[in-house]
């Protein structure tokens, strides 16, 4: 494994006692259930597993809200917090937002459901082990990296550059290198053990001189032809080595087709493939691609570049399109959403984001800022979902500050009991995890 810069050394370590006390803790837990009693026991057993789960999830998230600044004094600099992260905030919840005590009971169905498939009890009692070691190994690794990511965001002109800690998947593969400030989130998959360095743009040295990888090409090419097939299957590894783009490639799977010969991924009027393929024509993917080339490798490079997998470019570290290193997010539409874009300059500019306004918004608090406004839209009778300036991207709600408003217009539709009842669950749910989510 490489070695991470010292202050990541540590939290990782950290982070790696905390998830062994809390699986060592909930084992013991688990070996409290009775087979013949399986709900009830387990119940009892959460009863006592739950504070002390809360209690690591906390530490974690101390530990998390504190990794930022050492990170960044490695690197010669120092940028105070606008606020104090609260680790008391990130105890008790979910990696998707839950209460946590309603996910730690799904082990206990997991092992019912392995009895009802006909699985021995001793087998089924393992399986919902597992799943409980999984569960809580990464709900204490969220708290720490969720207050984390919030600790970024209090710090003005502070990022976090995505780095690789290999052997890598190829999903976490494509997003090496990329620096994220508020604009996106830092997504995950269970037991990632991706690392994100505090960093200012472009000042992510220190941690590539301690052997973190920031070049998705770096680690393609420091595997084997052999290692390369089996993280991104034979003939997507091959168009990559062919010159394809890594991240065309492989969100190419996103919208596959149940045969495996064709993508939708890419395909919109402002898709990258787009403009290569003719009218009606479909995607197709890198396997059918070397298959229609029948070991013609100028004709596979041909449909690589007809189809979007080889960019004018060329394979670019940090991404060959426009914006997509550290970029404008899904708010500036890769830099041509001209008021997205230059909300996200000006807060560049100055290192001081604009007050209530989407766009300079990191994920999670986007989520929580419509989900708020959504609500107070239901108290006033209105549909968030169907009323004027909710559906008019970037801008749901009609109200951006200092950059003009919605342009939507049309008539106000009344909410439904349904409705608001939806919204009113999407708001306690983001309102209790401050809009954080888990992304599987």
């Amino acid at each position: 494994m490489a070695t991470i810069p010292a202050a990541a050394v540590e939290h990782y370590r950290q982070m790696q006692r905390l998830q062994l006390v809390a699986v060592k803790a909930s084992r013991r837990a688990w070996g409290h259930v009775d087979g013949r009693f399986i709900t009830q026991s387990w119940n009892d057993a959460l009863a006592q597993l739950l504070p002390v789960l809360v209690g690591i999830q906390v530490q974690a998230a101390a530990a998390g809200a504190t990794y930022s600044a050492p990170t960044l004094a490695e690197q010669g600099t120092y940028v105070p917090p606008e606020d104090l992260t609260d680790p008391q905030a990130f105890g008790g919840y979910a990696s998707d937002g839950r209460d946590l005590a309603g996910l730690l009971y799904s082990p206990a169905t997991t092992t019912k459901t392995a009895i009802a498939e006909g699985r021995s009890l001793s087998q089924a009692l393992a399986a919902g082990r597992s799943a409980l070691d999984m569960i809580v190994a990464t709900t204490v690794s969220d708290a720490g990296r969720q207050a984390a990511g919030v600790d970024v965001t209090t710090r003005p002109a502070v990022g976090y550059t995505r780095m690789l800690n290999p052997p890598s998947c190829s999903r976490c593969l494509i997003l090496a290198g990329r620096f994220y400030r508020w604009n996106t989130g830092f997504l995950r998959h269970p037991r990632c053990d991706c690392v994100h360095v505090a960093s200012q743009a472009g000042s992510t040295q220190a941690a590539r001189d301690e052997g973190l990888v920031d070049d998705p090409y770096q680690a393609f090419n420091a595997m084997s032809e052999a290692e390369q097939d089996a993280a991104f299957g034979k003939a997507n590894a091959q168009a990559i080595r062919d010159g394809a783009d890594v991240s065309q490639v492989v969100n190419a799977r996103r919208g596959m087709t149940a045969n495996g010969n064709f993508t939708t991924e890419g395909t919109t009027r402002r898709g990258n493939a787009a403009a290569g393929l003719k009218r009606g024509q479909r995607r197709m993917t890198p396997e059918l691609i070397y298959q229609q080339a029948g070991g013609d490798r100028e004709r596979a490079l041909q449909l690589l570049r007809e189809h979007g997998y080889v960019l004018p470019r060329g394979q670019v570290a940090g991404g060959a399109l426009r914006g997509q290193v550290e970029g404008f997010g899904q708010m500036g539409r890769g830099g041509t959403r001209r008021a997205a874009s230059q909300a996200v300059l000006d807060a560049r500019a100055t290192g001081v984001r604009v007050p209530n306004s989407r766009y300079t918004m990191t994920a999670a608090e986007r989520r929580l800022y419509d989900a708020e406004q959504r609500y107070l839209a239901v108290l006033e009778g209105r549909d968030p979902y169907q009323s004027p300036g909710f559906g008019n991207r970037p801008d749901p709600t009609g109200a951006l500050t200092g950059y003009g408003r919605s342009s939507a217009s049309g008539r106000i539709r009344p909410v439904t009991p349904a409705v608001a009842a939806r919204v009113e669950a999407e708001y306690r749910l983001l309102l209790a995890t401050r809009g954080q989510v888990f992304t599987p």
